[in-house]
């Protein structure tokens, strides 16, 4: 019976594991630097959001910004010795925001 119980727990125990293993939770999926200034790098990403209805919330860092496109999907924008650096920490992915993935090509280019 014993063998039974462990046999049957190990499936969940590596299930609940994996729930807590999201590869791109807390690392940035993008980290790119540009010399463009970061106001340049906001207004370029705020286009963006509104070329694909996306609303987000932004706060002040030091030396920057942060957005938070909701689903734990936040970029951050901020100065950094000379030039500035674009950070792109991934969430949950859906259809509707696949398009963050690929704004550092666009506005941190």
């Amino acid at each position: 019976m014993r063998k039974l119980a462990i046999s049957l727990s190990v499936p969940l125990l590596l299930a609940a594991c994996g729930q807590f293993q999201n590869p791109d939770a807390g690392d940035p999926v993008a980290d790119t630097l540009t010399r463009r200034p970061v106001d340049d790098v906001i207004q370029c990403l705020t286009q963006e959001a509104a070329k694909h209805n996306t609303s987000f919330q932004t706060s002040a860092i030091p030396q920057g910004k942060m957005l938070d496109f909701g689903d734990s999907n936040i970029v951050k924008v901020r100065s950094d010795n000379g030039g500035t650096t674009y950070r792109f920490y991934a969430g949950k992915r859906h259809m509707s925001n696949l398009w963050l993935e690929s704004a550092g090509k666009t506005c941190a280019s």
